[in-house]
């Protein structure tokens, strides 16, 4: 006997009623307001009073897995499905006791398919444990499939795990994958979101064909005139077919992380106005478009084609009758998603006709290759999307440097895909939309990678330059090797910096960022090469889980340096721009593993720090502000000593008419007159100095310091330390302002040089 609470189910308009309701963040209820009171005991809150005084309306917040189940729900029925649960109290048999029953998150129905959808959500990101879960609802399937058909005859089914905020495992994931269940997370969620607000219900294509991919797609007639021939050793079909059509059958590549598992990927995602200004030129100037859709037919076998009799002699393609595949996701959308997308939801799509240029069983490398071909040579594609797009293009390059770079991007990419990587999620790639959690780019991390020696170095000759710590010379052995081991060193750094990890760049974040990942990946490679050079690890022959655990000892400081930074080194990393952000950075990092371990002295850090440390800040703002009044002196005494009181010929025009404009401004604004020689800077008394015959009879022995002696150049060169000053003072009080040792070297000896004046 049937328990299943089919009158749960909306369908037609009632779907609109029921989509405003899940849209809203809360749930609201009349009530009588002498019961108001025992209401907001139980958290309802006023939302409004009614035209009847003895009533009102209260609402309540809803739970985050409530949340979650609405923003699936609504998915579904943007997507077009026709039929769905009306609320979670929805429920079905699946066996034959009338206690046999499932509540089911979200059930969404169409012409060809049914949808079941089990819903976890969390607040924060955090490790998913779903054994128990997934076994249970696989004992379930048969049954739900079974009565969903009873109902809904001759559809397809298909289960969904679908997750918020949960890193899954990777047992969990074989455990779906062998009971053909799909798991969605919020990325893959995200991503159809994203596709509906562009293409309306025509996005559900997308998904079936995700789903469904390779299944047959009923009572479609898939007989098409054609043309056969060869280009660069492929065959082709050249012929015209109904938008609709190609829709069903059609994927396209997106390169995003709801693809992931489809790689490679290439495609760049659909420009909602591109695709607005696409529909309009369909619909309402009735256009066409002469350029053909690119695609790659993805067939089991051959393609039957049915050669006609009518042959053009000594032609070199063949008319004829092309059988294309009945099913979902079986043609790649190489070039022209935008002209074949334009007609989704159009009133043409069944009438007009479209180009096609189809090859058959294009590899997917191919692909890449033909659509980066297509769009010029990448200059069309955004720096994001090329390094992906390169990760697959070049990991077969003859070029050894090539490959190694694919290396470096698929690592980046892995980081930011594979569940199991504690930057799964963190990772902008192709051309995924960055925010303050997903704030670390795949080219960061690249460079990251390549500064170090984890992987050889090649010549343009394919010679050797330098031979990489863990490279097998092969991309695929190598990256078995590699990557587990940064991703396990970084597991590690998460699991004991979990505060600052979950940050990214909100909060003043400083580790899962650029600026952070950047510096300790590069402190990840002088940890190796140290364990190396000690001989406590082999990487070629040692297990990769026995080096993590080595390089535990020296990742504990870096550990404890992010949990306890101060806020003026948390401000000097994150405001260290560019380039060198992740190097500023990784400096920070070695100089904590060595403050803690100082048998850990990587090449550079001591020169790195007295040329970027803050602990000569302090005095050299003091001196610096002594000096120039020193030196201004000097120089006024001397000029006056020579010239008498037509010293002020000997100086150049420009520096005093700036600097009587400065006095009559400040005069202006405050009130107070001094003398225009108040206002003249260090870059205007080297001017003076080096201004007529000032250097060589006046100011030439002074000015010349010790240490500028044996510089070549002339004049200029030697008085180059007050262009450092002039530089030094513009930068004091600013959060990046360091004063190398050997700037305040130079600020010492002009102090002593001008006291002695």
């Amino acid at each position: 006997m049937s328990n299943t609470t089919w009158d749960k189910l909306v369908s037609g308009d009632e779907i609109s009623r029921v989509k405003r309701e899940r849209n809203t963040p809360y749930i609201a209820k009349t009530i009588y307001v002498s019961s108001l009171e025992d209401e907001e005991a139980d958290n309802w809150v006023l939302l409004n009073k009614m035209k009847n005084p003895k009533k009102v309306k209260v609402k309540k917040d809803k739970s985050q897995d409530e949340i979650f189940e609405d923003v699936v729900w609504v998915l579904f029925a943007n997507l077009g499905f026709t039929t769905l649960n009306r609320d979670k109290y929805f429920k079905m048999s699946y066996g034959n006791s009338t206690a046999q029953t499932q509540q089911i998150d979200v059930f969404a129905v169409d012409d060809e398919t049914i949808i079941f959808v089990e819903c976890k959500s969390a607040l924060k990101l955090k490790d998913g444990v779903f054994k128990k879960e997934i076994e249970a609802l696989g004992a379930k399937i048969n049954g739900l499939r079974n009565e969903a058909s009873k109902h809904f005859p001759y559809r397809k089914c298909k289960f969904i795990f679908a997750t918020n905020n949960y890193i899954m495992s990777t047992e969990d994931l074989q455990r779906l994958d062998s009971l053909n269940i799909t798991h969605f997370d919020e990325n893959k969620i995200s991503y159809y979101q994203e596709l509906v607000k562009h293409l309306g219900t025509c996005a559900r294509y997308q998904l079936l064909g995700n789903l469904f991919a390779n299944q047959a797609i009923k009572g479609m007639d898939n007989r098409i005139p054609a043309i056969r021939g060869k280009m660069g050793g492929h065959t082709y079909y050249s012929f015209s077919i109904e938008p609709e059509k190609l829709l069903k059958i059609g994927y396209v590549l997106h390169r995003s992380e709801a693809n992931s598992d489809m790689m490679p990927t290439y495609q760049r995602l659909i420009k909602k106005n591109r695709l607005k200004s696409v529909r309009k030129f369909i619909n309402e100037e009735k256009g066409y478009f002469p350029n053909s859709i690119i695609i790659s037919i993805d067939s089991k076998k051959q393609l039957q084609f049915d050669r006609s009799d009518k042959q053009v002699a000594d032609a070199v393609a063949d008319l004829g009758i092309l059988h294309l595949p009945q099913r979902y996701r079986s043609a790649y959308i190489i070039d022209g998603q935008h002209r074949l997308y334009g007609y989704s939801d159009s009133p043409y799509a069944s009438s007009n006709s479209i180009p096609v240029v189809a090859f058959e069983n294009l590899d997917q490398s191919e692909q890449v290759r033909l659509f980066m071909d297509i769009n010029e040579n990448q200059k069309s594609v955004s720096k994001n999307l090329r390094n992906t797009l390169n990760a697959d293009m070049l990991w077969d390059s003859p070029k050894e440097s090539e490959k190694r770079d694919a290396l470096r991007l698929k690592i980046a990419q892995n980081l930011g895909e594979k569940s199991t990587s504690p930057l799964y999620g963190r990772i902008s790639i192709g051309e995924d939309q960055s925010s303050a959690i997903k704030c670390i780019t795949i080219e960061c991390i690249r460079i990251s990678i390549n500064v170090g020696n984890f992987l050889s170095k090649f010549d343009k000759k394919n010679l050797p330059t330098q031979y990489g710590i863990f490279d097998l010379s092969n991309n695929d052995e190598t990256m078995k090797l590699l990557y587990p081991f940064l991703e396990k060193c970084l597991t590690y750094v998460k699991l004991n910096t979990a505060d600052e990890w979950d940050k990214g760049s909100a909060d003043n974040g400083i580790l899962t960022i650029n600026n952070g990942i950047g510096g300790l990946i590069r402190a990840i490679n002088d940890i190796a090469n140290f364990l190396i050079e000690k001989s406590k690890i082999y990487p070629m022959k040692d297990s990769i889980d026995f080096m993590a655990k080595e390089a535990e000892y020296y990742l504990d400081p870096i550990c404890r340096f992010v949990n306890n930074i101060n806020e003026e080194d948390r401000n000097d990393i994150r405001k260290t721009y560019g380039g060198n952000g992740p190097m500023h950075c990784w400096r920070f990092f070695q100089k904590a593993i060595n403050t803690e371990r100082p048998e850990f002295k990587p090449e550079g850090l001591q020169k790195y720090w007295e040329e970027h440390g803050k602990e000569f800040n302090t005095d050299s703002i003091k001196i610096m502000s002594e000096i120039e009044v020193v030196i201004k002196s000097y120089i006024r005494e001397r000029l006056e000593d020579v010239y008498d009181t037509k010293w002020i010929y000997e100086i150049p025009q420009a520096v005093f008419i700036n600097a009587s404009k400065l006095a009559s401004k400040n005069k202006y604004e405050t009130g107070e007159d001094k003398d225009w020689w108040e206002f003249v800077n260090i870059l205007g008394c080297k001017e003076i100095v080096l201004f007529g015959k000032n250097w060589s009879e006046i100011f030439s022995k002074k000015f010349t310091l010790d240490s500028e002696k044996k510089k070549t150049g002339g004049k200029n060169a030697k008085t180059e330390w007050m262009v450092m000053i002039d530089k030094l003072q513009k930068k004091a009080g600013k959060a990046n302002f360091t004063v190398a040792k050997s700037e305040y070297q130079i600020l010492c000896e002009v102090q002593d040089r001008f006291s002695q004046v």
